[in-house]
């Protein structure tokens, strides 16, 4: 409906009906119609007066948009408003305030009426300077009366004396609207001069208004809500204005003490609760050492007693809830008072919150107390731990008793992340399981923070717990208590004080009864008993002669689904620490591991994750012959697999042959559908295993006076070794040549061994990784990452500096990447080629400048820097951050020998106008702001290393292709002269 094409202005009954219609059941599209009817209804010139009408109604939504439509019209039009037009909106305003409380109607018109007069006083704040007290003149009179007949300040409050509770109730729901209103105000604004002085003016009325509807003897229970709910207003605005003026604080400060005071009377209990718990979370500084004893004095009073009662014994009502946050809020606010106060009151609060960890049910799932009552023991802990450990003199007498209500938190949360029969737990939903399992986590973390106030002391206590548990096999309390006790490996797993508790749970009979009642023992209990294997890692390289049984029952685990995983993860980690220990054992671990794969209990995982700690093992023995002859016969293993994969190219396997049945942890889930692939990614992952496992311990001591052994003649076996890997490499890529994956990990295989220092398995002959990479054509998957590996080939070929063919190998691989870049269409058609070949090159001539500046044939060097300028020139931004990098390089070289200057010299004398251009095209407009910095760099080199930069950079930004026309002559020349001002 149009109103523009309405000759006739419609009716206020047909305007009724639109309103009716609005709030029926209709079609979509006429519902839209009807709003924006409404809509343009509104902003109408006879909006004033249609709002007037609707308001006289008897339909109850009629009359609501009718109130809708005022505060529209207020906060749109209100300057189009006399004084006096004003003063009679806000005559009607009050009379139909009246009205629609004396008539009983629906609240949420009332509601409305009163968001319409707080708007009236934003606007009008100048006209209704004493709003409250002629609100309540108004109220007592029955009837609307002008503002200026309310008195002075000293003669308002007779005002108030009349007033019945609805009248008051009238009151308190528009200073509630003024105050949310105002607090989203600038007050500081033009528009909003003078109503921050409004509502200071108005608080003593505001005050007294709050102080007869909060009086225990107002008949009507709400009144006395409302009050709170409008002093909750006031708080806010006051904490918002508290930097400004403390005046509103002064003046609330005594309701505050009403509402403590009423609290174990009040009829509105749960309104107060929420309003000082709010208060105590957000804004303690408005609550004076008064109030917190009076607070610490109903809090331990029999009000009080009787709900903490009903709390510990059911949290699900809302009162028993909403009593609990008051009781942290109070802990939380005066936290550090508690623990320093030798006051009975004081430990009797502390007693209580520790007992609210101690509450019947599942945390977060029954219980929703546990997690905020375990946040305040956790800022307690933290708390208490500063002040004990900054103190500058010895501990005070408080910091025993502090420390032992901590503990007894600890001992009290501990047994509430027990989980429940397996049964149950499958019956919770997956917020409840999260929710548990995040409970278990904030247990771990406040143990841990624990830790430094009790020391040693704490591991002792769960030390004993899981052997309490264990003797008296109450498997859920073993799985909880060693679960604490791995929670605390990151504090004590380095800490000898401790290796007495530890000792007492490993050389007990835990191992050997997980081993033995696999049935008995539920399988989350001993994951976790698992996972303490791995969590004390450090222990064990320090107590070897406890790891035979800690390996004999991880190994007893790997075939088990759920225990898999630990189990793998904890042998990797303990073979690799421990390998210096363990090497005796290789055979028996090879042994232990051939059962393994002819039970066929290794998923595709495992047997990667046990490969590799067996090689670490392996890798440890000092015996070179023993090490190779170890190595042999693991890639035995591989190889059996490698065969497997052969065969089952030309004839895949029956399923029940497949070793990757449902349920395994594999790589992917295709294993059925190609099982020579995915058998084939298997034997590449397993050598990468071994490959890492063969890499020499990180903490391993360097000789810097001995030469890298890296480029010695390997032995016959070593040889032999190096064949045999580089044949399963290369089978897997011919059966594979377009799988990205496979290309992936022979990279990650070959970039194993270019770190090491000695010869070694995979160290293979530099010719030989040379070879393998230039073998490699543009059209195979991933050829940036096989580019990138021979980034890091050059980097180990650099340091072997006794290398004979080093220059040789070098060149081989600088004309093969150029020879890549080449079959390019365009560089940024496969970026990751791009921007690592050009990587390569930044690398190449910081190590090796004379590789590329001696390159034959030169036209390979001069297609590559034109190559590079291109690329500059991209929008690609990894490519175009390498190619700036390249040119910072090498323009650098200006400091190395003649020889090379001279070769620097020559290039840049033909292409250093080239750069020029592009790096102008590039500040000109070219590069994102983020890649300015790294373009900087080489406009910073060619600056102070050629004299020539100041006329190819003014050239560049002359040239027609610079990318803004907006830029003038002489703004161009002022650039490059401040350029070179600055730089040089």
């Amino acid at each position: 409906m149009d109103l523009n094409e309405q000759a006739v202005p419609l009716s206020i009954e047909q305007i009724e009906a639109l309103v009716v219609t609005l709030y029926q059941p209709n079609k979509p599209e006429v519902i839209a119609a009807t709003q924006a009817a409404l809509t343009q209804l509104q902003s109408s010139p006879r909006a004033w007066s249609i709002a007037r009408d609707l308001l006289t109604r008897p339909d109850e939504k009629v009359k609501f948009h009718g109130a809708l439509i005022i505060i529209i019209k207020l906060n749109t039009e209100s300057s189009s408003l006399s004084n006096e037009d004003a003063t009679e909106l806000l005559t009607n305003l009050i009379g139909w305030y009246i009205d629609s409380f004396s008539s009983g109607i629906s609240p949420l018109v009332t509601r409305k009426l009163s968001s319409a007069l707080a708007t009236f006083l934003i606007h009008f704040h100048s006209l209704w300077g004493r709003y409250i007290c002629h609100l309540a003149t108004c109220l007592a009179a029955r009837q609307p009366c002008h503002p200026g007949v309310v008195g002075e300040p000293d003669e308002a409050f007779s005002a108030f004396g009349p007033l019945e509770s609805t009248e008051l109730q009238a009151i308190l729901w528009v200073i509630t609207t003024v105050m949310e209103d105002a607090s989203k105000l600038d007050l500081d604004s033009e528009k909003n001069a003078g109503l921050y002085d409004v509502l200071r003016r108005n608080t003593p009325d505001a005050v007294d208004v709050l102080s007869k509807a909060m009086a225990s003897n107002t008949a009507r229970p709400q009144v006395h809500e409302d009050a709170i709910k409008c002093l909750q207003s006031w708080i806010w605005f006051a904490h918002r204005t508290s930097a400004r003026d403390r005046y509103f604080i002064d003046a609330l400060r005594p309701l505050v003490t009403v509402v403590i005071s009423a609290l174990s009377t009040d009829t509105s209990t749960d309104a107060s609760m929420e309003l000082i718990t709010d208060v105590l979370a957000n804004f303690p500084s408005l609550l004076t050492e008064e109030h917190y004893n009076m607070l610490l004095d109903i809090l331990r009073g029999p009000w009080a007693q009787d709900l903490y009662q009903k709390l510990v014994q059911d949290n699900s009502e809302f009162e028993t809830f909403q009593f609990a946050q008051l009781l942290l809020g109070f802990g939380e606010a005066r936290v550090d008072s508690l623990m320093r106060s030798d006051d009975e009151r004081s430990r009797s609060l502390l007693l209580s919150l520790c007992g609210l960890l101690s509450i019947p049910g599942y945390p977060a799932v029954e219980d929703r107390v546990f997690i905020p009552t375990l946040e305040f023991w956790s800022t307690y802990v933290e708390t208490l731990a500063n002040e004990v450990h900054s103190a500058d003199m010895s501990p005070g007498s408080w910091v025993a008793p502090a420390v032992s209500f901590a503990m007894q938190a600890v001992s009290n949360a501990w047994q509430r992340i027990c989980y429940p029969s397996p049964g149950e737990f499958s019956q919770w939903d997956a917020s409840d399981r999260v929710g548990f399992n995040d409970a278990r986590k904030d247990v771990a973390d406040v143990l841990q923070s624990t830790f430094a106030l009790a020391g040693p002391q704490l591991a002792f206590t769960f030390a004993e717990l899981v052997l309490e548990a264990l003797s008296t096999t109450s498997w859920l309390r073993l799985e909880a208590a060693a679960f604490c006790l791995g929670s605390l490996s990151d504090c004590i797993k380095e800490d000898t004080r401790c290796d007495d508790a530890l000792f007492s749970v490993f050389s007990s009979p835990l191992f050997t009864i997980l081993q033995t009642n696999r049935s008995e023992v539920p399988a989350r209990v001993r994951q976790t008993c698992v996972s303490l294997i791995e969590h004390y890692t450090e222990y064990f390289e320090r107590n070897v002669a406890l790891l035979p049984p800690a390996l004999n029952l991880l190994f007893s685990m790997v075939g088990e689904h759920g225990l898999a995983a630990p189990a793998c993860k904890s042998i990797s980690r303990l073979c690799s620490s421990c390998r210096h220990h363990l090497f005796p054992e290789i055979w028996a671990f090879l042994d232990e591991y051939q059962k393994l794969m002819t039970g066929q209990k290794l998923d595709c995982l495992s047997n990667e994750k046990i490969l590799g700690g067996i090689s670490c093992v392996a890798q440890g023995y000092p015996d070179e012959s023993q090490r190779l002859a170890a190595l042999s016969k693991i890639l035995g293993f591989v190889e059996a697999d490698l065969r497997k994969t052969m065969e089952w190219n030309y004839s895949p396997p029956p399923a029940t042959d497949f070793p990757c049945g449902p349920g395994s942890r594999c790589l992917d889930d295709g294993g059925l559908e190609n099982p020579s692939l995915h058998m084939s990614i298997r034997v590449l992952r397993c050598l990468l295993s071994i490959a890492r496992g063969f890499q020499s311990p990180a903490e391993a001591p360097i000789e810097l006076e001995v030469k890298s052994r890296r480029g010695t003649q390997p032995g016959p076996e070593l040889s032999s070794l190096q064949r045999r890997i580089f044949d399963v490499i290369i089978q897997i890529e011919t059966l594979y040549p377009t799988i990205a994956e496979v290309t992936e990990t022979i990279c990650s295989i070959l970039r194993a061994g270019f770190s090491e220092y000695e010869a070694g398995p995979f160290v293979f002959p530099p010719k030989d990784i040379a070879h393998y990479l230039t073998g490699h054509a543009i059209d195979v998957p991933r050829i940036g990452l096989v580019v990138r590996t021979a980034c890091s080939f050059a980097s180990s070929v650099h340091h072997n500096e006794e290398l004979p063919s080093r220059h040789a190998l070098l060149s081989e691989i600088l004309l093969w990447v150029v020879g890549l870049t080449r079959n390019l269409p365009e560089p940024e058609s496969d970026p990751e080629l791009t921007h690592n070949a050009i990587d390569f090159c930044s690398r190449l001539v910081a190590k090796s400048p004379q590789t590329l500046l001696r390159l034959q044939p030169f036209e390979a060097a001069e297609f590559l820097f034109l190559f590079t300028l291109k690329v500059l020139d991209g929008r690609e931004p990894l490519p175009k951050a390498a190619s700036a990098e390249f040119w910072t390089v090498f323009m650098n070289l200006r400091t190395a020998s003649s020889d090379i200057q001279e070769g620097c010299l020559h290039v840049m004398n033909t292409l250093g106008p080239l750069l020029g251009q592009s790096l102008a095209r590039n500040i000109g407009g070219n590069a994102s702001r983020s890649e300015l910095d790294k373009l900087s760099e080489p406009i910073k080199k060619l600056v102070s290393h050629y004299p020539s930069a100041k006329d190819w950079l003014g050239a560049g930004l002359e040239d027609p292709s610079f990318p803004s026309s907006k830029v003038t002559s002489e703004d161009k020349a002022l650039f490059v002269k401040k350029l070179i001002s600055r730089l040089l």
